[in-house]
């Protein structure tokens, strides 16, 4: 059986919250909002093909993250081009108190897709700790 409303933790889904933030900036291709929404030490942790489990992609602080999701978002991650960003979505979101997870699908220009699945952390009201694993269309 199901807890309580009281027992059970707070979740939502893209409603509000940081979720709903993170939605219009993707949206808006915001990406200094989006920035704002991680805490000053925040870490992104990334794996993906091109950055195994055993050697994941970290970054650590806000402006070190506003410069890696400017050049993740808009520029193609093996070739160094610019990319231009059609669509974004965010699927299956909720959040708690204490975190939030999601799934985010970027559709490009060129047709290709990227879905990335968060789990993170909060701290303060902001992101602390981001784990996301990233699947890039193979062609």
């Amino acid at each position: 059986m199901e807890g309580s409303e009281r027992t059970r933790p707070s979740a939502q889904r893209v409603s509000g919250g940081l979720l709903a933030e993170i939605t219009r900036a993707l949206k808006g291709k915001d990406i200094e909002a989006l920035s704002r929404l991680y805490a000053d030490d925040a870490v992104i942790e990334e794996v993906s093909g091109r950055h195994p489990p055993a050697h994941p992609n970290v970054t650590t602080g806000r402006q070190a993250i506003l410069e890696r999701l400017k050049d993740e978002l808009f520029r193609d991650p093996v070739s160094g081009w610019a990319r231009q960003l059609d669509a974004t979505e965010i699927l299956d979101g909720i959040e708690t108190d204490d975190g939030l997870a999601f799934t985010e699908v970027r559709v490009y220009a060129a047709g290709d897709r990227v879905v990335a699945q968060h789990l993170a952390r909060k701290r303060n009201g902001l992101i602390g700790h981001d784990r996301v694993v990233v699947a890039w269309d193979a062609e």
